[in-house]
């Protein structure tokens, strides 16, 4: 996952002096993160007085991935002052670079002894409305939530199962036909993350914060709690109980549960076969993992999804 990633002195100086403009004081660098999917600029720097802030930042000439730092951008200054995320200070494009200054947050990366709290912050972030101008869920997702109709498509069944032998009883195309179902499913108005994980939180004495938000949009408030399972159950969650017990969960339809579960695998299924991006290079692997994770689960909750023949 680790990358070489770029410096607050990497930004050019006209932009390091607006973002100190922005800030009213000059900053310099005093840490770097190391890792991540993406070779930006992750970097907490401070003032004269001691104010720290959270600088992220990318050159569009060295990433594809620029693009979700302007999206992020935007997004992050229409999330209501109850998200619980660090609030967007200031951020600029000039064309070539895209700049963003955040308050800084003191804490760490949560790991899954601190479930509770994490649990609590995902709670709260289902049950926030979601603000006017983001894009709905069902859109949002429309071209990721097709990896087993894309599988289907391909013909390439025989190579999927070589990878999942566990799919090997199922049929891609009683998969692919659930997997149409998802748009009914995980429809609503409420604030949704979007890539909800672990290493996009950060623990702090008062609680946990969601940071990069480049995919938020709305839907329904359970759904960033479903596609975080994978990620959960690869380090042995119990995620049928926390399903069970979960606010945003535990009333929600058996069947549109599972609809919206079955849509995520084939997402991580048919991605994880994909050649790794330039930009990101370990996220097939993390994929595969995710993949493996839910359809491990999902044989065990409904195995009569993977061994439908119709």
């Amino acid at each position: 996952m680790n990358l070489t990633r770029l410096r607050w002195s990497d930004i050019p100086g006209l932009l390091r002096s607006r973002a100190e403009q922005a800030a009213a004081t000059p900053l310099h660098e005093i840490a770097s993160a190391s890792g991540g999917f993406t070779p930006g600029v992750a970097s907490t720097v401070a003032g004269d007085s001691g104010t720290r802030f959270f600088v992220k930042a990318i050159a569009r000439h060295t990433s594809e991935v620029a693009e979700a730092y302007l999206r992020e951008a935007r997004i992050a200054e229409l999330l209501p002052p109850r998200t619980p995320s660090p609030r967007l200070l200031w951020w600029h494009d000039d064309g070539t670079w895209i700049v963003m200054l955040f308050e800084h947050v003191d804490g760490r990366t949560p790991d899954i002894a601190d479930l509770d709290p994490v649990m609590t912050a995902v709670a709260a972030l289902g049950e926030t409305p979601g603000p006017r101008g983001l894009p709905r869920l069902v859109d949002e997702f429309a071209e990721a939530f097709t990896g087993w109709r894309d599988i289907a498509g391909a013909a390439s069944w025989t190579a999927v199962t070589a990878t999942y032998p566990e799919l090997a009883g199922a049929s891609v195309e009683a998969l692919a036909a659930r997997e149409t179902r998802w748009t009914a499913a995980a429809d609503g108005t409420a604030l949704v993350h979007g890539d909800l994980r672990l290493d996009n939180m950060i623990l702090t004495a008062d609680g946990v914060r969601i940071v990069d938000w480049p995919h938020a949009c709305t839907g329904a408030g359970w759904v960033d709690l479903a596609l975080m399972t994978p990620s959960l159950a690869m380090h042995g969650v119990d995620v049928e109980h926390l399903l069970d017990v979960h606010p945003l969960t535990r009333t929600v339809d058996r069947e549109d549960l599972d609809t919206v579960l079955v849509a995520g695998a084939g997402y991580f299924v048919s991605r994880s076969l994909l050649a790794p991006p330039p930009a990101a290079p370990a996220v097939r692997d993390f994929q595969r993992a995710q993949a493996k994770a839910l359809l491990a689960w999902l044989g065990l909750r409904r195995p009569d999804i993977l061994t439908d023949r119709t």
